[in-house]
Parts: C-alpha cells; structure tokens; sequence
C-alpha cells in the first residue's frame, strides 16, 4: 500500500509540472566583488500558491540546502543561513533573495520554487542562477 501512495503522489507531482513554466527567477548570473550584496529575483502567476522557497548547490554533486521560505509576508531562514541572507517580497507573486556580503563559498547555484504551503509535498524547481565572486586585485 505504501508504494501505491508514492506512485500517486509521483504521479500528481509530475502532472503539475507544466506549472513552472509560470515561474521566473532572474538574473540568471550574478558577477559579484567580495563584500558587496548580490540579490536575485523570483516571480510566479501560480494561483494559490502563497510560498517562494529558496535553495543553495554550493559545488557539483552535492545535495540542495534549503535557505528559506516566504508565505505572504511571514520569513523564515535556516539557521545556518539566518546572519548572512535575508528573504523579502510576499510569496504568493513575487520574492527576492539577498546575500548580504559576498563571501567566496557563496559561489553556488541558487533555486527558488513555489508551493501552496511550506509543507507540501511537490515544490516546483526553477532556473538556477549562479552566484560567482570576483576577486580584484588592487595595484
């Protein structure tokens, strides 16, 4: 009985997958200095989905963290990720992720997708900007 409930559940994610196509996160690069702010923009037309989520790829190969979500007005961010993120916008349309500082293991692949609830369980992957620090050298 329990594979019949994953099937279904696969099932009803995948039948929805059409829906990303109306969500957009932009820019789809950033070249960043070190200590300067980087902020990349999401937005979606998904009637009812009221929550953005946000994810970090830090290097190939490696599992997504989640940052953070927004629901409507209400934020919430991941410890770890707390001091040096911060997550604006209303969840239902549009959201925005900021990174504070720039910091060299901040070079990572950055999602965002849209769901009904913090707790459901298909979530719909979107582009996936990078985020590059450029290191200056100064003469």
């Amino acid at each position: 009985i329990m594979i019949i409930i994953i099937t279904l559940l696969l099932l009803l994610c995948f039948s929805n997958l059409s829906l990303s196509k109306e969500v957009h996160q932009h820019p789809p690069s950033i070249l960043g200095s070190p200590q300067s702010p980087a902020t990349i923009n999401c937005s979606h037309s998904i009637s009812g989905y009221d929550t953005t989520l946000w994810y970090q790829k830090p290097t190939a190969g490696s599992t997504l963290k989640l940052i953070g979500y927004i629901q409507y007005s209400n934020t919430v961010l991941e410890k770890e990720f707390e001091d040096h993120f911060k997550i604006s916008g209303d969840g239902s349309k549009k959201s925005e992720l900021e990174v504070q500082k720039l910091q060299p293991e901040d070079s990572s692949m950055y999602y965002c997708a849209a769901s009904r609830h913090s707790d459901s369980v298909c979530v719909f992957l979107l582009q996936k900007p990078s985020v590059i620090i450029q290191h200056t050298s100064t003469p």
